[in-house]
């Protein structure tokens, strides 16, 4: 299965697309979908938050931890090995599909029979019956993993959007909310996850290219597994950073407390999953093709990273001021232990959400082994940290998670630099105009949202207030100071406008069209 350079669909054909067009596409059609995701996902949480207790949140986050962390077993890297690979052929597709399916059934029986086992650790009688059940989503995830990274490698990000907004849509939005007011409890959303994995391997298998075959070609495999094992490696390590404070909190804290901690970590990661995974799955292919040219990585990667920096430290800032409002907002009154743990999170927005760019640039590269080691520092910088400060409670854990979050991002941004030749002064100059930016937003959202609490005002009127007047000031800047924002904002403004001329001219040339047909008539 050879496939034809800067062929969308890989399948030889003369159409051909430039790699700038399909990565400025993919970019808009990525943050449409995260957005508008994002938007489903407050809304539908704040629902669930009202039907559910914490402690329901914090079993399933427990059983998360373990499901997410034995996931990375049962793809074994495939995927990402699938996307990278410069010589794609349809032996590598077969055996990584039919690795995909075998380690899903294993791995899926093996989680059913330790379930107890996990349980005695967590501390939680009734999470044995939630992993077993969780673990049935592993054989239906499993022949999903080459389809979903055929789709990515080929840049077709409408379907892969459109599939994860619909999954999740149903699965948590229609059937998570009506088993939570039926009084499902702790089962309403054990029931939405195992469902949304269902409904994304039935959509990408049915939107995808893969033509499903079975073999275990020695070669290919090989070839699949010797990137893959490198990317395990790191991802190994990168889920026991990301999952390793759950753990903490949970086998330390209880369930209640992780439903705390989670709901405060969960807020911090959407805008780091709109911005950072968001560009991280466009930039990730992109990189890719170009992985031999040293300079256009370079202005790939500083160019990610400044629209990272422009997005991210301005929003931080907002969301510290605002913190108290959009709990109450989103969760209700009974939830205000969630501030503290989110705004120390929030204030090391920038650090998560920029460091998914160079874990982009290394496995563009094939840096994937250097990237582990790294990635294992991480972990044991957040386990060790989360452990230290769980005598302090949930802020005490967040603490300590942040200072590892920020070790992290310094350890990759040394990598990238070393692959791409940029400097630390340029990067450093582009964070610092953003700062400026931050300081005099999250200081208009401060003093909005203060006037709001002084005065008595309820919290969803204040937040609102306080947002409108951080955009005006926003609007202010962008007029009065344009500069500021640097080669990032200059391009960020290029892709809205493009996509604006692109929607203009498509409805144009219809509306033309129907004039015509109308003449003919």
């Amino acid at each position: 299965m050879k496939e034809t350079p800067g062929s969308p669909n890989g399948n030889g054909t003369n159409h051909r697309v430039s790699l700038t067009d399909r990565t400025i596409s993919g970019m808009l059609w990525n943050m449409s979908g995260a957005v508008v995701q994002a938007a489903l996902q407050l809304a539908i949480v704040s629902v669930l938050a009202r039907l559910l207790v914490p402690e329901d949140f914090g079993l399933v986050g427990a059983a998360v931890v373990v499901i997410e962390f034995c996931q990375i077993f049962t793809q074994i890297g495939v995927g990402p090995a699938i996307v990278q690979r410069s010589d794609l052929r349809e032996e590598h597709v077969r055996a990584g599909f039919t690795l995909s399916l075998l380690m899903g059934v294993v791995f899926g029986g093996l989680l059913y029979l330790v379930a107890p086992s996990i349980a005695r650790f967590f501390r939680m009688e009734s999470l044995s019956t939630i992993i077993r059940v969780l673990a049935l989503g592993y054989p239906l995830a499993g022949p999903t993993v080459v389809a979903e990274a055929l789709l990515l490698r080929h840049m077709q990000f409408p379907r892969l959007v459109t599939v994860e907004v619909v999954s999740y849509v149903l699965s948590y939005g229609v059937v998570g909310i009506t088993l939570a007011i039926l009084s499902w409890g702790v089962w309403a959303l054990v029931a939405a996850y195992l469902l949304q994995v269902g409904i994304k391997a039935v959509g990408f298998l049915l939107v995808g290219s893969l033509r499903v075959g079975f073999s275990l070609d020695k070669k290919a495999l090989r070839h699949l597994l010797t990137y893959g094992a490198g990317f395990s490696l790191a991802r190994i390590a990168n889920c026991a950073a990301l999952r390793g404070d759950q753990l903490v909190v949970g086998r330390w804290l209880g369930a209640d407390a992780l439903g705390i901690y989670g709901r405060a970590y969960g807020f911090v990661g959407m805008p780091a999953n709109l911005f950072g995974t968001v560009v991280d799955r466009v930039i990730f292919p992109a990189m890719a093709v170009v992985q031999n040219d040293r300079q256009k990585l370079a202005e790939a990667y500083a160019r990610a990273v400044g629209l990272v920096a422009m997005t991210t430290i301005p929003l931080s800032a907002v969301l510290f001021a605002l913190a108290p409002e959009m709990v109450r907002l989103l969760l209700g009154p009974h939830w205000d232990s969630v501030v503290p743990p989110f705004r120390i999170l929030v204030t090391v927005l920038v650090f998560r959400t920029s460091y998914k760019m160079s874990d982009s640039l290394a496995r563009a590269t094939g840096a994937v082994y250097r990237r582990a080691w790294r990635q294992w520092i991480y972990a044991g910088a957040v386990f060790l940290s989360a452990w230290l400060g769980h005598f302090w409670g949930t802020p005490g854990v967040a603490v300590g998670v942040a200072a590892s979050i920020v070790l992290n991002c310094v350890l990759m941004l040394q990598l990238s630099l070393k692959l791409t030749g940029v400097s630390w002064l340029a990067l450093a100059l582009v964070h610092l105009r953003h700062v400026l930016v931050a300081v005099v937003l999250g200081t208009v959202a401060w003093t909005s949202a203060h006037l709001g609490r002084a005065a008595g005002i309820p919290p969803y009127v204040s937040f609102v207030s306080a947002g409108l007047a951080t955009m005006a000031a926003l609007l202010l800047l962008m007029s009065c100071r344009p500069s500021i924002f640097g080669d990032e904002g200059g391009w960020a403004w290029f892709l809205v406008k493009s996509r604006m001329q692109a929607v203009v001219f498509a409805f144009s040339a219809k509306c033309q069209g129907l004039r015509t047909t109308e003449r003919a008539r």
